[in-house]
């Protein structure tokens, strides 16, 4: 059998080739084959390779088109790869009873034999649409913070037309035509924002949503995954197939000759970035993001695809991103291959040069503080919470209980208080500063709270810090119209809270109810809906 795996090529870097590697399942041995000296697949999720019925041939995708690899009985190539078409491929499948290809290409389903004419589009007649009307809803707060700059307002009514919010009035005991969410002793808030989330279907499933969810997030932007996986969740989520926050899709990494992860989508030429950048064009991504190996002039193509498309583009580089015209960076600090990319000392402290970067509010932050994930050590009652018993999976379980059980030594607390200064010197120079979590590198949902919790407890009032998980990201993802604050005319995203956090901002976890496109979801009853479907570790 043959599959897409990777070759680190050593131990300083992490970055290797996509290529092909043979089993033999009588013998377990294997051999390992690129389709070229120095050129990976395309990536390890919609690249192939796919063997043909005879035997004779591999199927594969690299620098974003079709390839056909002759091979021998056991795998190995016999000649030279020959390109199949000029246009973007993705997911290559032989038919069964004969040697012709489907594939996919920028959204069309396309069909090709190779010994014969070119590619023809199957029609494939299948839509998605929002849920329909959900009727006129009246949400009784006790207390709101709209997320607009105000203090909060007590005893509010929040009137909704089904998704959208048509009126933000003081409380009325009577509103006829609208049905009632009584939360009369508990602070509403805007839906919360992820701005930095990866999709792991084939591993979590429906968890890493449903837990999102849970913990009243609403938004989630992915920073990269397999496109058409981002695009697929994406309508699953907008149309009500699936349950969970409304996805922000993202296509691929866009790296360069060698890359890590499965999603990194790899490129040896200008040609191959194009065919990349226009699959992602069509397929109208919400954000687009180079990975650690794309060059100066691969950062600036990504940037001004995204911009025609109309949304931003970022990476993990800080001054280079910018002189690329990028809008963003998805870290504070993180992976980088450029000696001058580096935004924080070795000891994780910023200068002057790089609060320059961000400071005219022309370039943003995604911050993902990492370090926070001690603080559940300081708050162990977090892991009893039954989100984490029963909608986090197994792994993430033993890890949010293995944090638990351990107070922050004094090295983490060092370290959480100098990235928290970062962010707070950023703050107070006019940066523009979302929070995300790179879930589910740390476990989804939970993550955001300890996040925030870490802001505030490190000099942010509550305000300063909600901001940054609602009014900031939907400005920064240019959805300010839609999102990010309670206003009429906004999409009725709230976050119900058991608790003021403008008094305790440990409350902010409990979050008995959301409601996302103005559809109320109870904690209990997510929890509930997957209760008893997997057994937790002991």
């Amino acid at each position: 059998m043959a599959f897409c795996d990777r070759n680190r090529l050593n131990h300083r870097f992490r970055e290797g080739y996509h290529l092909i590697r043979v089993l033999d399942t009588r013998t377990g041995t294997e051999r390992r084959h690129l389709p070229a000296a120095h050129q990976s697949l395309s990536d390890r999720a919609a690249a192939g390779p796919v063997w043909s019925p005879d035997g004779r041939w591999m199927a594969l995708v690299a620098e974003s088109v079709l390839w056909l690899l002759p091979v021998t009985g056991d795998g190995t190539p016999t000649g030279p790869a020959r390109r199949l078409t000029g246009e973007p491929a993705d997911h290559p499948t032989w038919a069964r009873e004969t040697n012709t290809l489907l594939y996919l290409s920028s959204g069309r389903l396309r069909l090709l034999d190779p010994a014969r004419s070119g590619p023809r589009t199957l029609s494939v007649p299948l839509t998605h649409r929002p849920a329909g009307d959900r009727g006129r809803l009246r949400v009784h707060a006790g207390q709101l913070w709209d997320g607009t700059g105000t203090a909060p307002r007590r005893d509010v009514d929040i009137l909704t037309d089904g998704r959208r919010i048509t009126a933000v009035e003081p409380h009325r005991p009577r509103r006829p035509g609208h049905r009632t969410v009584d939360a009369s002793r508990h602070t509403v808030l805007p839906g919360l924002f992820d701005s930095h989330t990866h999709p792991y279907s084939a591993t979590y499933g429906a968890r890493h949503s449903l837990t999102a969810l849970a913990y009243s997030i609403t938004t989630m932007a992915c920073m990269g995954a397999s496109l058409y996986e981002a695009v697929r969740l994406r309508e699953s989520l907008a149309s009500g197939h699936s349950t969970g926050p409304r996805l922000l899709a993202c296509a691929e990494l866009i790296d360069g000759a060698r890359t890590a992860y499965a999603m990194g989508r790899a490129h040896r030429t200008a040609a191959g970035v194009r065919r990349t950048l226009e699959r992602a064009t069509a397929l109208k991504v919400d954000f687009v993001k180079t990975y650690v190996r794309a060059s100066g002039e691969v950062m600036a193509q990504a940037a001004d695809a995204a911009h025609r498309l109309g949304v931003p583009c970022g990476s993990h580089l800080c001054a280079p991103g910018r002189a690329a015209g990028q809008d963003l960076t998805t870290h504070l600090q993180a992976t980088q291959r450029l000696p001058y990319g580096h935004a924080t000392t070795p000891t994780g402290h910023i200068h002057q040069d790089l609060v320059q970067q961000y400071a005219d509010g022309r370039f943003a932050l995604i911050a993902t503080p990492f370090t926070a994930q001690a603080l559940l050590g300081a708050d162990p009652a977090l892991a009893d919470d039954p989100r984490v018993l029963t909608l986090m999976p197994p792994w993430d379980v033993t890890t949010v209980r293995e944090r638990a059980r351990t107070p922050p030594t004094d090295e983490q607390r060092r370290a959480l208080a100098t990235e928290m200064a970062a962010y707070r010197r950023l703050a107070a120079e006019g940066a523009l500063l979302a929070v995300g979590t790179d879930a589910p590198l740390v476990p989804a949902g939970l993550s955001l709270h300890l996040a925030l919790r870490a802001l505030h407890t490190h000099g942010f009032s509550p305000a300063q810090a909600l901001l940054c998980a609602t009014a900031a990201p939907a400005r920064l993802f240019g959805v300010e119209d839609d999102l990010g604050t309670v206003e009429p005319g906004k999409i009725a995203d709230l976050t119900v809270v058991d608790g003021d956090p403008f008094t305790d901002f440990g409350s902010l976890p409990r979050t008995p109810l959301v409601l996302r496109d103005g559809v109320a979801h109870y904690q209990s009853d997510l929890v509930d809906a997957v209760r008893g479907t997997v057994t937790t570790p002991a």
